[in-house]
């Protein structure tokens, strides 16, 4: 907890200091603000007699000058009035004129509550003997100091500060954070080495060790996956020189061989190209884990490709129908064909062997974001339980578990790896295989795949 506590604790540090900071600098704005304004309303009397001074000077002009200064004061302001109640300057408020000519006395007027703080007025002489009257308005703080505005800036600019700090935050904690994302996702998708950025390697925090755990058991668990990918590759070429015995063998062994015996040695011919069907598809399937090669791959019209499929199959079962749906246009996918016809005929050869007599497989292909191709049978399904578990090598359902000769003659292998085999293919195309009960019956298999524009 040492690393992360650390820097978050500190940013919270900062940000409090930062707030603190400013808190003090307009509060010792405002105050200073406050005292000037103080400042400004205790020379009363030197106002008074600093415009009667102006006024016997250079009269009105002087006098109107000197009424032009206060216009850099925001807290005070000042208003003239001749002896004829005319005002030497335009826009008095409606407070300074009703206070200006109340006839009651001189007594200045504080209104704390208001916008006005005091008003103060008193007559001036000039030396033709006209009286003019000098209403100064000394303002609160407050009324100069837009409150609302400074509460909305106040926030705009709190909000903008906070959003920085936090974005180069979580910058700082998410950067690498999403490195590793997309090394844990390479490391899924087959993509060895992995690869982890130096910089996240080089943390002294929690995450630069989970960086070094993540780079760790990921080199170790390459490793074993890639002894045992070898050590399947080596099974399976070591079983295919005594199996090529066994069949030059058993050709021998039909020269010398009595009629009685040749229900044996078909038996054991039978068996020895099982056990090579076998061992292609285990080697099929390595390679499919293994390369993911795509630069030999093409664009294609699925559509073309599942009639090809379903004319070998109609061929091979001529007994048994199919019913293909296809849509009007061309659906172009981009990959490898062969792996996809190889992929195809697994599932549909795997639905007419489990459909019910005289009952078609029903194959259908729609496009809409993606290509849809759903394959179905009129067989008796598979238990919900087992669905998932038919995409792993080796498991088969008790149906296919119960091989007889019949099945067998008719292309029947049982071993559990046609299904894999064809889920590893539409991965590697970057789709989807779904295995699901039909509604009305049978087992049903949905394939999503992308379409090229």
């Amino acid at each position: 907890m040492r690393g992360i506590f650390i820097r978050i604790y500190l940013a919270f540090l900062v940000t409090s200091l930062v707030a603190t900071l400013v808190t003090v600098l307009l509060a010792m704005y405002y105050r200073q603000w406050s005292n000037d304004s103080v400042n400004l309303i205790a020379p009363t009397g030197g106002y008074i007699s600093a415009a009667e001074l102006m006024l016997q000077r250079g009269g009105e002009p002087l006098l109107l000058e000197w009424l032009l200064t206060f216009e850099r004061h925001p807290s005070v302001n000042a208003y003239v009035f001749d002896d004829q109640g005319v005002s030497l300057t335009p826009a008095v408020p409606v407070d300074v004129l009703s206070y200006a000519f109340a006839a009651d006395s001189y007594q200045a007027r504080v209104n704390p509550l208001g916008q006005t703080e005091i008003l103060v007025k008193a007559p001036l002489h000039s030396l033709n003997g006209r009286v003019y009257l000098l209403v100064v308005e000394f303002l609160h703080p407050l009324a100069v100091f837009n409150l609302p505005i400074y509460l909305a800036l106040g926030l705009v600019a709190s909000l903008l500060l906070f959003a920085l700090w936090s974005y180069v935050l979580s910058r700082y904690l998410t950067r690498p954070l999403l490195s590793l994302r997309r090394s844990v996702r390479a490391f899924a998708d087959g993509q060895w080495p992995v690869r982890i950025a130096p910089r996240v390697l080089a943390r002294p925090d929690e995450i630069g060790e989970l960086g070094r755990e993540f780079s760790q058991m990921a080199s170790r668990l390459q490793r074993l996956i890639s002894d045992q990918r070898q050590l399947l590759r080596d099974v399976s070429h070591e079983l295919r020189s005594p199996l090529a015995r066994s069949a030059v063998a058993l050709e021998l062994a039909r020269l010398d061989a009595v009629p009685e015996q040749q229900e044996y040695l078909d038996r054991i011919e039978l068996e020895t190209g099982r056990l090579n069907e076998l061992i292609e598809d285990l080697l099929h399937m390595a390679r499919l884990e293994t390369v993911q090669d795509r630069q030999h791959w093409q664009r294609f019209d699925c559509a073309e490709l599942l009639q090809q499929v379903v004319a070998d199959a109609r061929f091979e079962r001529p007994d048994s129908p199919l019913q293909l749906q296809l849509p009007a246009g061309a659906v172009t996918l981009q990959g490898d064909p062969r792996l996809l016809l190889s992929a195809f005929e697994n599932i549909i050869r795997n639905a007419l062997l489990h459909t019910a007599p005289q009952t078609s497989v029903d194959i259908s292909l729609q496009v809409a974001a993606v290509a849809e191709i759903r394959i179905r049978d009129h067989g008796p399904g598979v238990p919900e339980h087992l669905l998932a578990d038919l995409l792993r090598p080796f498991v088969r359902s008790e149906q296919a578990r119960e091989r007889s000769p019949d099945t067998l003659q008719q292309g029947h292998r049982g071993f559990g790896l046609g299904l894999a085999i064809a889920q590893r293919v539409i991965q590697h195309h970057d789709g989807t295989l779904q295995l699901g009960n039909h509604p009305q019956g049978g087992l049903q298999v949905l394939i999503r795949l992308p379409v090229v524009v």
